[in-house]
């Protein structure tokens, strides 16, 4: 496997600068193009149709060509996939008929330990590539880009005026400091970028005591993860910002990692040494398609029973044939229920993606 081990990038290069990095630094020029107007404007339509439904909500039901779809992975994880759906049910019905607050709030820092987890495992995949299992004395990647992030979302809870949220008003915790926060911030605002500054010197020294290319892919995504989480939540204070920043970072990474599992385990479990181009886009338009209508049933579901925020956009679809449902009971119910997806993609991702016996694929597909 030597040769094959001492890899740069996760995908290809091509793959990786396409679809990894260069959407989430086009986001970034689009932000920083955008008038100060149209950065504190409500979200567009058009964008939540795009973003959140495309990718976000998109990006958790693609789990199930992964798994639900796939016979032998259903197999080997048959009492995860069964059991998963049956406990997030449960659990949140039980919170949301004790608060619908701390059902989003349990909610939200739920999202949150997934989207930072999703970051630390894709980074734990460059240096796994690379075999890069050198000890740092200073700056270790996974203390690094776990502060890249975690830094951010204590400005968020400690600032107290972010116009955003990550599900609905109030899901963080605002926090008090008591301090004075804008003179502290300046401090703590350099510090994070001596950090990230200090893991680059570093990461360069290492590979040239030992003799090493330079580890691209692995510095392009700790470099990109920590300027998003910055100018996303710190820099921008913007819904709309946080919404392309985030979303586009989490949920186009996931697709890409998905539609490569799925399509390089097909061509290995059938023998073939290739495919045909065509083949693989037709494969993918149609996991495409189908991810597409499963999202917009869940989010028909999520407006028609609860919010009936874009009702004029899915009744132009379907009319909805029921009433918005205003009993206590029925909304922990229907909060529950529709949240399923979502809380079983992150049990179910925290297990799929482990190098063990239940995943003999993984090897063979990302290595």
């Amino acid at each position: 496997m030597g040769g094959n081990f001492n890899k740069v990038w996760i995908f290809s290069r091509k793959i990786d600068l396409s679809l990894l990095f260069l959407p989430v630094w086009l986001t970034w020029v689009v932000c920083f193009s955008l008038s100060e107007s149209v950065l504190e404007a409500k979200v567009p339509l058009w964008v939540w149709v795009v973003f959140i439904l495309g990718i976000d909500v998109g990006h958790v039901w693609s789990t199930i060509f992964r798994t639900y779809f796939d016979k032998e992975e259903f197999k080997n994880h048959k009492s995860l996939l069964i059991f998963s759906p049956i406990i997030a049910f449960t659990i949140f019905f039980l919170i949301a008929s004790f608060s619908q607050v701390w059902f989003w709030r349990i909610m939200a820092y739920l999202a949150l330990y997934h989207f930072i987890k999703q970051q630390f495992g894709f980074l734990a995949l460059y240096k796994a590539k690379a075999g890069d299992f050198t000890k740092k004395l200073i700056f270790k990647d996974k203390w690094v880009i776990y502060f890249s992030m975690v830094y951010p979302v204590l400005y968020w809870h400690f600032s107290g005026n972010r116009a955003f949220s990550w599900f609905v008003e109030g899901d963080f915790l605002s926090i008090n400091s008591g301090l004075a926060f804008e003179t502290v911030t300046v401090i703590t605002n350099v510090l994070y970028w001596i950090t990230l500054l200090g893991w680059l010197i570093e990461e360069v020294i290492n590979s040239q005591r030992q003799g090493r290319e330079i580890l691209k892919g692995k510095i392009l995504w700790m470099l990109t993860t920590a300027f998003n989480w910055y100018l996303g939540i710190v820099y921008f204070n913007s819904d709309l910002a946080f919404t392309l920043t985030n979303v586009i970072a989490h949920g186009i990474p996931y697709l890409t990692l998905i539609f490569f599992y799925v399509e390089k385990k097909k061509t290995l479990s059938q023998n073939k040494y290739k495919v045909g181009k065509a083949t693989v886009i037709a494969h993918i338009f149609l996991m495409m398609v189908v991810i597409l209508l499963l999202a917009m049933g869940e989010e028909y579901f999520w407006d028609m029973l609860l919010y009936r925020e874009r009702s004029a956009f899915f009744e132009a679809i379907i009319p909805y044939p029921i009433r918005e449902q205003r009993l206590f009971w029925m909304q922990a119910f229907c909060l529950a229920l529709l949240s399923v997806p979502q809380v079983a993609h992150y049990i179910i991702d925290g297990f799929i993606w482990k190098g063990n016996r239940k995943n003999p694929y993984l090897q063979k597909v990302l290595f």
